[in-house]
């Protein structure tokens, strides 16, 4: 009996497992360890993704609100010139009587350009092979000469209205269109005349060009803007929006450029030659055009 006894207790001896380090202590915490690690990994690569998705939204949000921004103001100055462009002449004293005192009702940009800094070229990047609206200075100084020219507008209106009081309060019997060169200076005075001419040139001068390169901004930049957007982290979201040019025969009379004027009979006002004068009214996107 003490034999079977013994024997039966080397049998359930021989059935336990010998311990084993690596699966008794070793394994359990690798395990927790990778499990921990591979969460951590999932979640960063989760939330990588996700800034990405938010990043390229607000690249979208940026170029939608820049254009619709851009859009609005190119109308503001087209009504603006709407006022004036029909019948527009070279002879700056007839253009002086042909543009009203215009009341207008526009809102100055001042939306941060920072958010558009992804379009900027990379240092290395080729520049030949750099797009014209890559360069968020150009789109920078175009809004603050709009801005700048909303004002201008603005101060002429104070230097016109006296002006014409003054002419139809004297000259009953003739109104300031039909003055020829000679009366209206008579009237107004050389130093008010030569403000006005001045300031007149200034403003149709810089609304014609802003107007162009307004347009120029809607129809090439959305597109450019589209080039540095990750469509695949996009899905359903919404899409750049694109501009095209406007129609009609009334959209293209004001996108056309006024015509040149000619300086030559206000040299002696001015004391300046009509090429100097040119230049005075240059705004720099001659070269655009």
């Amino acid at each position: 009996m003490q034999e079977e006894f013994e024997l039966l207790v080397k049998a359930i001896d021989g059935l336990r497992q010998e311990s084993n380090y690596f699966k008794d202590y070793v394994f359990p915490i690798a395990s927790a360890f990778f499990s921990a690690l591979l969460g951590a990994g999932i979640a960063y690569l989760t939330l990588r993704n996700q800034n990405r998705v938010h990043i390229e939204h607000d690249k979208i949000d940026a170029v939608n609100r820049w254009a619709l921004m851009v859009d609005q103001a190119r109308h503001s100055l087209m009504a603006i010139k709407a006022t004036y462009c029909e019948g527009l002449t070279n002879n700056p004293i007839e253009r002086v009587s042909k543009v009203p005192s215009i009341l207008f009702r526009a809102t100055p940009i001042v939306e941060r350009i920072d958010d558009l800094s992804f379009v900027t070229p990379k240092h290395d990047a080729d520049s030949s092979k750099v797009n014209e609206w890559s360069q968020v200075s150009r789109i920078w100084a175009m809004i603050a000469n709009y801005n700048f020219l909303l004002a201008l507008w603005e101060k002429r209106n104070q230097i016109d209205r006296p002006i014409r009081e003054k002419i139809l309060k004297d000259s009953s019997n003739k109104a300031f269109v039909f003055m020829n060169q000679e009366e209206f200076i008579n009237k107004v005075g050389g130093s008010d005349a030569a403000v006005l001419i001045d300031i007149t040139e200034q403003a149709i001068k810089l609304t014609d060009d802003l107007i162009i390169e307004f347009d120029d901004f809607l129809t090439n930049f959305p597109a450019h803007a589209k080039t540095l957007i990750r469509a695949r982290h996009l899905k359903s979201y919404r899409s750049v929006l694109v501009f095209s040019k406007g129609e009609g025969d009334q959209f293209i009379r004001v996108c056309e450029p006024t015509p040149k004027v000619d300086f030559s009979s206000v040299e002696k006002l001015f004391g300046q030659s009509s090429e100097q004068l040119e230049n005075r009214y240059k705004t720099g996107y001659e070269k655009n055009l």
